[in-house]
């Protein structure tokens, strides 16, 4: 048996001065080398050289088609059925341990590979030469029976009972994606309601005019229709219209200082009667802080009786 020597790292204790850190140290440990794969070499081989017939036979198929179709793009033609051959082939090797899924591509591959062949084989028959026609033909069937003998080869055959459990775990994973897809598609969809929900309350308070209807502190579909708006554009926003009100009842409550004042002060009263209102109702409220609140909504409502 042979031996190699591989190269490890360990950490050991270095102590310069007094002070102690762990290093890196290299070690070599001898290994048996282990013998090459000669089954894994000759499956490569093998496909090498089933790879390289089938590129002898797509060139032949894409150049027959070509030219039955009059060159030019017909030799594009003639790739798409190459191209699409190839493609088969690999889903039919990345389906090698599911015969069910495996059996679709293999028979559209051998489709590919009939109808190539039988392009190959017109294209022959036209230029006048049985030889070029036959053996054309049989290239490209020779490859797909050589593909066909590899998978054969490297395909894990499974008895029933582990084909279940294959299939069952299989199932759990994809049951797992398909959640969580439907869970992002769900979420998506969550927040482009929350949106159009928004953009639908902004609109509404934008044509309403929350300050018309503030005696009410509500908006109702009657008064939306006020302004002109069509019965189906009220009944849509209706909804919208509850979540507005809402909105509004949770965002001014009553003990909001603001909005005494300048109920106080759209009622009639002074700026003493507001301030000493506000402090009957908020005890809490220092007096300093509602002089203030009221003098400052008493100068907003003035600038906008002057505008």
């Amino acid at each position: 048996m042979k031996f190699v020597n591989e190269i490890r790292h360990r950490l050991v204790d270095r102590t310069i001065d007094g002070t102690t850190n762990q290093v890196s140290e290299p070690f070599a440990v001898r290994m048996p080398k282990l013998p090459r794969d000669k089954d894994t070499m000759a499956l490569v081989g093998v496909s090498g050289l089933v790879l390289a017939l089938t590129l002898v036979a797509i060139v032949w198929s894409t150049y027959s088609i070509g030219q039955l179709l009059g060159g030019g793009v017909g030799y594009a033609a003639g790739a798409v059925f190459d191209i699409a051959w190839l493609s088969v082939l690999v889903l039919e090797y990345l389906a090698r341990f599911d015969p069910k899924k495996r059996e679709f591509p293999r028979k559209v591959g051998w489709l590919l590979v009939l109808v190539a062949a039988g392009a190959i084989f017109l294209h022959g028959w036209q230029a006048g030469s049985w030889p070029m026609a036959v053996v054309g033909a049989a290239v490209s069937l020779v490859s797909k029976a050589l593909w066909l003998a590899v998978f054969r080869h490297i395909e894990k055959e499974l008895s029933p009972a582990d084909s279940q459990w294959v299939a069952a775990e299989m199932s759990k994973a994809n049951a797992k994606l398909a959640i969580a897809g439907a869970r992002r598609q769900a979420a998506k969809a969550e927040v482009a309601a929350r949106l159009e929900l928004l953009a639908a309350e902004q609109d509404l308070n934008e044509l309403a005019g929350l300050d018309h209807f503030r005696g009410s502190g509500k908006i109702t579909a009657e008064q939306v229709g006020e302004h002109g708006e069509p019965l189906d554009v009220i009944q849509t926003l209706e909804p919208a219209l509850n979540r507005a009100n809402a909105v509004r009842e949770q965002s001014e409550p009553g003990t909001n200082i603001a909005h005494l004042a300048r109920v106080e002060l759209t009622a009639g009263a002074s700026r003493e009667e507001a301030v000493e209102a506000i402090l009957a109702r908020v005890p809490d409220a220092k007096q300093t802080t509602v002089e203030a609140t009221v003098r400052r909504e008493r100068n907003k409502l003035d600038r906008a009786a002057y505008r």
